[in-house]
């Protein structure tokens, strides 16, 4: 199948920049040397090598390969069956966390999927494989549509996942998820709870990461960025007191009153009276 290519967008987070489709010949081989960009191939049929960074890993139906910018690789084909594979180009600001998560990486360039139901045809149903091949078809069909092919992407990585415990994540990486939910939540009836689900940890384990990397509890960093976009509110904007604290996620305005001077030693309403903070009606 020829090549497809899409163009690239600056803009997104993750860019698409060729896929394909092929049934090698035999010994078919490229490299080595270093590829601008990620390239992802994965093998529907057939057997051959893969070889980067000096390691070589020898690779059938299921298995994918990851070539990985400015590091050496090459890969061939086998005599004797050579490879069908699907590939995909691509990049962009996102896909290197993107990929540790998948664990794949410089060190571990090689993933190992699981077939479903086959289907009829030459090579069996593998849903990574089958998804590579949806996003060569959409760039074909539709190849100005980037959200569409940005969404197929992302499907593809969310296949590659490890299982749920096999993720490896640093402490770092769950805090980081932990505070990007609070900023995008602080303003409904969030638990702590909430954010131990979202991120994946149970809540006591969050709440010990906080106290050693933050050296507060969930909890109060919840309470401190509600009252510092409520700041930000009194300061801004003419809105009534108890619309700041329905805004920033308080139960009532008397709850958050309190929360306020404790934290600032000021009501809200004083602290609106203070030079500089009068909004500007």
């Amino acid at each position: 199948m020829p090549q497809a290519s899409a163009q690239p967008n600056a803009s997104l987070p993750m860019r698409i920049f060729f896929s394909g489709h092929e049934q090698t010949v035999k010994k078919h081989a490229c490299g080595p040397g270093i590829w601008p960009h990620y390239l992802l191939h994965f093998v529907l049929s057939g057997t051959g090598s893969f070889t980067s960074a000096g390691r070589t890993w020898h690779l059938s139906a299921g298995d994918a390969f990851l070539i990985v910018p400015g590091i050496v690789s090459s890969y061939m084909s086998s005599e004797d069956t050579p490879w069908e594979y699907c590939w995909i180009g691509f990049d962009g600001r996102d896909v290197k966390n993107t990929l540790d998560t998948c664990m794949l990486n410089a060190e571990n360039p090689v993933f190992h999927s699981v077939m479903t139901v086959p289907f009829a045809g030459t090579h069996q149903c593998f849903p990574v494989g089958e998804t590579i091949l949806s996003i060569n078809d959409a760039l074909l069909a539709e190849p100005g549509n980037s959200y569409l092919h940005l969404s197929l992407l992302y499907r593809l990585f969310s296949l590659m996942l490890p299982p749920g415990d096999d993720v490896q994540k640093s402490s770092t990486s769950y805090i980081n998820q932990a505070i990007d939910y609070i900023q995008h939540n602080y303003a409904y009836d969030i638990r702590i709870q909430d954010v131990a689900h979202h991120v994946g940890i149970d809540r006591t384990y969050l709440y010990k990461l906080f106290l050693r990397e933050l050296g507060t509890s969930p909890q109060q960093f919840l309470i401190s960025y509600r009252l510092s976009m409520a700041k930000q509110l009194l300061s801004s904007t003419t809105l009534q007191i108890t619309e700041i604290s329905n805004s920033c996620g308080f139960t009532d305005s008397a709850s958050f009153c309190h929360q306020f001077r404790k934290q600032f030693q000021l009501t809200p309403s004083q602290f609106r009276r203070e030079p500089g903070n009068a909004p500007v009606k």
